[in-house]
């Protein structure tokens, strides 16, 4: 594929005028820009930056990282979602502290073989940090090349054409900075909805802009309609304490914690599955109350609807190290999910 030097000129000329002023662009530390790339996936700038700034006035190194508590990472990433990113950025941090002396690699495939690491962070590590010319490749990218080189339907060769494209600009100069550019573009020019290629330095190599119809260009791939679960959480009481359980280390939203809950199919009372629920699984006889309300939470690949019912402990009872008694003052201790924190405003608003 032949391929005009220009166009990354044209690009790194107008990164240097327009790029976002980002708290990871005023370091060339492999451990905040690594920690950046990690909270960037799934996230909004405008969210990450807040988190990011937290994280690193409690966190300055990897070796306060991997020193850490699972449990103060996860309260610090709370409300972020996706926490199977920070427990892997965790298991990274002490890999890196035992198997390669605290320093984090500079090679793409050791660096690569990190917990949670994959081609995209990889390639913006070694190419930002270490200015190893890597192609990062994400939706924003992948969405730009496209529609440079006139690609609509993003196949596997074409995805390869993406790369092998992405890959020649960055071997030119400057990779990081060409990989950044591009994220750039692509977030605020080459939106997938919206377009302004009259402020784009490659309007005129640029296949899709040429065409004027460049919004075509890549053909949107529809997402599938997302099953839907219903569960029944118990908020149970007992004196001024109420009863919260760790979710497993493993698995979705594992080491946050939550209020027990049982899944409810068609047709089942959801008392009585929640009575049942909390005495098998928690030994806990309860009585089931009021029902304070309905929440709806959606993650990636389903929606939660959840009720939630105010429940009485019957009688004083021991539980295991899985689950605690806390005040409602001493809940900004722990990590939950962003459902959990919406069933605690049904208990909130219910007793204003």
């Amino acid at each position: 594929m032949l391929y005009n030097t220009n166009i990354s000129k044209e690009i790194l000329c107008w990164y240097d005028k327009n790029k976002r002023d980002l708290p990871w662009r005023k370091t060339n530390d492999p451990y905040k820009i690594w920690l950046s790339e990690v909270m960037l996936q799934q996230t909004k700038v405008e969210t990450v930056i807040p988190y990011y700034n937290n994280w690193l006035k409690n966190y300055k190194t990897i070796q306060s990282v991997a020193q850490a508590n699972l449990d103060e990472l996860l309260k610090i990433w709370e409300g972020m979602g996706y926490y199977s990113r920070c427990k892997n950025f965790y298991h990274a941090a002490k890999e890196i502290i035992y198997k390669y002396n605290g320093t984090i690699p500079n090679q793409f495939d050791v660096f690569k073989s990190l917990p949670g690491v994959g081609d995209y962070i990889a390639g913006a590590v070694m190419s930002i940090a270490f200015n190893h010319p890597h192609p990062s490749i994400d939706g924003n990218h992948r969405r730009v090349i496209s529609r440079i080189l006139g690609i609509k339907n993003v196949s596997r060769y074409n995805k390869n054409r993406i790369y092998n494209y992405l890959k020649k600009m960055v071997e030119i100069d400057r990779p990081g900075d060409l990989n950044q550019a591009i994220m750039d573009i692509g977030s605020t020019i080459c939106k997938p909805k919206e377009v302004f290629c009259d402020f784009c330095p490659i309007q005129f190599s640029c296949k899709a802009c040429v065409s004027s119809k460049p919004l075509e260009y890549p053909k949107k791939i529809y997402k599938k309609k997302i099953p839907t679960r219903n569960l029944a959480a118990a908020l149970i009481e007992y004196g001024d304490y109420i009863l919260i359980s760790k979710r497993p280390v493993d698995g979705q939203l594992g080491g946050l914690w939550e209020l027990p809950n049982i899944e409810i199919k068609n047709g089942e009372c959801p008392e009585k599955l929640l009575k049942k629920s909390i005495n098998n699984h928690y030994a806990c006889t309860i009585k089931v109350g009021k029902n304070l309300g309905l929440i709806h939470h959606t993650f990636t690949h389903f929606k939660m609807n959840i009720t939630l019912f105010r429940c009485l402990l019957k009688h004083d009872q021991k539980v295991d190290s899985s689950m605690k008694w806390v005040r409602w003052s001493e809940l900004d201790q722990y990590a939950f999910s962003k459902g959990n924190h919406k069933l605690f405003l049904l208990y909130q608003k219910e007793n204003v």
